[in-house]
């Protein structure tokens, strides 16, 4: 004798009105079942209605278009029995319209190991469920994941220890009914902030959201330890202050936050700190502070691997009392710098420097270094003292003394200096005989002071410069008295030593005082013609000559010159 069919399950699509109809098939012991039909209502009052007829007899689903989106119940009817007159009726099934019971989010953590969302919720108690939606939650629900198991871990480039995200979850059965979406839960958020000066760290939270939260605990991890309970606030607190004793440990922390009735718990992200212990710097000294040209080089030397933040430097013109001057953020070594308000030639400058670590701890201070001031007088030319102060200090002294000769004010360090004399460390007067020449028309000198030789704590060797200071001739000038215009002597100029010839003019008169000729370079003088280019005659004529020195002194000189033809 044939099995009933059995209706599984009704499945309409409401937005194309499609039909889903399964069902478990009759058994067919005699073989003769030929077809089978479908007949349905869609009203519970109405009469069943012919839908169709099916020769393949096999099938155990179809799908078909409704005529409408109304509440249908179905049934179907094999062809034919045994006997081969009765037909083998189903039993009816309506569309399943029914949506899954709610299903709520028990937890929503951050995963301990890849510190990403974890969610987590129990089985919906529903018959027919298929799977779980799972909606990250914004502005609107997005769904993120379909799953059939119950939990879920978030592997998206969301960061739960960066912001808070909030998820909830809704259940599908195998219509595709869906629950109503849950309320949503939202990670806590933990952040830290580290005062090493207080030796503290603080930590706060965002309130976990999703249920009534008990308390919150904390958890204290140091370097490779276990996690232990270090504290516990109330709900409605959501800071706590750890205080270590000593530097050097890794310290982390999370918190646990514990629902109401103690059935479920969320874990915070991990933040972690590094007790770095602070190490003062040590031997900190002023390298050099050297005049170059119109300014000063500086060179300040600190430890690497200390716990220098900045360099704060002093600064002190002649004997005034010092003054802050700049502060340099570092963190250890060889730090240059340039100091352009200045009077080199006029004034010394001391320099020093302390370290200064966090929480505004001053290490430890350098050594004061006080420029080099240099003064020249010519007594006569060939007769010159110099006198300068001492260099003040190198951190390993003055190993000597240079007394260095040039012929600019614009020579440098690197300049081809002559060096005059060698001296002990501490002299700070020389008398120098050197003479002026067509190449050292103006005499520039400049002291150098040189530091010991490095050992093993200051590793570098030093030089100092003083300012420039130099020296000119007095201008020497001659003037001949005739010339011919034509002959062997035939041009009239001035003649001699130190003079600036593009600052020099002389002027040509005749004997009625008119002005016959200009010269204004005194390197081509006058060859006998007037302004015109016509030569003059034969007569005496008289000149008036402006001379200007390369040292600056302005002369004037008058007399006459003889033109012969």
């Amino acid at each position: 004798m044939e099995g009933r069919p059995k209706m599984r399950r009704a499945c309409l699509n409401r937005l194309d009105s499609t039909l889903d109809l399964l069902w478990f098939k009759p058994t067919d012991n005699c073989g003769s079942f030929t077809s089978f039909s479908l007949y349905g209502r869609d009203d519970i009052l109405g009469l069943y209605q012919y839908l169709g007829n099916y020769q393949n007899y096999a099938l155990d689903n179809i799908q078909l278009k409704l005529k409408n989106l109304r509440n249908w119940e179905f049934y179907l009817v094999y062809n034919k029995a045994c006997n081969g007159i009765d037909s083998v009726f189903s039993d009816t099934i309506n569309i399943d319209n029914q949506a899954p019971f709610d299903s709520q989010i028990d937890s929503v953590s951050v995963d301990f190991a890849t510190q990403k969302t974890i969610i987590g919720w129990t089985n919906n108690p529903s018959n027919d469920i298929k799977g779980y939606l799972v909606y990250y939650v914004t502005g609107t629900n997005a769904v993120i994941q379909n799953t059939q198991q119950t939990n879920f871990l978030d592997n998206s480039s969301r960061n739960p220890t960066q912001n808070v995200l909030t998820y909830s979850i809704a259940a599908y059965d195998s219509c595709e009914n869906t629950s109503l979406i849950s309320q949503s839960h939202s990670t806590i958020l933990l952040n830290r902030v580290y005062n090493e000066c207080l030796k503290t760290i603080s930590l706060s939270w965002t309130n976990y959201v999703g249920w009534q939260v008990k308390e919150y605990q904390i958890f204290r991890r140091i370097n490779a330890q276990n996690y232990e309970l270090v504290g516990t606030v109330v709900s409605n607190i959501n800071q706590f202050t750890y205080n270590f004793n000593t530097f050097g440990d890794t310290y982390c922390f999370y918190i646990r936050a514990i629902k109401f009735d103690n059935t479920s718990s969320s874990s915070s992200n991990i933040v972690c700190v590094t007790t770095s212990p602070i190490i003062a710097s040590q031997n900190s000294y002023v390298a050099k502070a050297s005049v170059q040209n119109k300014h000063i080089e500086l060179a300040f030397v600190t430890e690497m691997g200390t716990s220098v933040q900045n360099i704060i430097i002093y600064k002190a013109e002649n004997n005034a009392s010092f003054a802050l001057w700049k502060t340099i953020n570092t963190n250890g070594g060889l730090i240059e710098i340039n100091d352009s308000q200045v009077n080199v030639q006029r004034n010394t400058y001391s320099y020093y420097f302390t370290t200064q670590g966090p929480c505004n701890f001053i290490f430890d201070t350098s050594q004061i270094a006080k420029t080099i001031l240099l003064d020249v007088v010519m007594n006569a030319p060939g007769d010159q003292d110099l006198k300068w102060s001492l260099y003040n200090r190198f951190i390993k002294n003055t190993e000597r003394q240079e007394v260095l000769l040039g012929n600019s004010i614009d020579f440098n360090k690197s300049s081809p200096w002559n060096i005059n004399a060698n001296l002990n460390e501490t002299n700070s007067q020389y008398k120098d005989n050197s003479i002026f020449s067509n190449s050292f028309s103006e005499l520039c000198y400049c002291i150098r002071a040189i530091e010991n030789n490095p050992n093993a704590t200051f590793t570098r060797k030093d030089t100092s410069y003083s300012n420039i200071r130099c020296v000119t001739a007095e201008p020497i000038v001659y003037f001949p008295n005739a010339i011919q215009i034509n002959g062997f002597n035939n041009i009239f100029k001035p003649k001699g030593l130190f003079l600036d010839t593009e600052l020099s003019e002389v002027y040509i008169y005749n004997r009625w005082g008119e002005l016959v000729f200009i010269i204004n370079d005194i390197n081509l003088g006058w060859d006998g013609t007037n302004i015109k280019g016509d030569f003059v005659q034969s007569d005496v004529y008289m000149y008036k000559a402006y001379i200007t020195g390369i040292n600056g002194d302005k002369l004037q000189f008058n007399g006459t010159i003889t033109v012969l033809k």
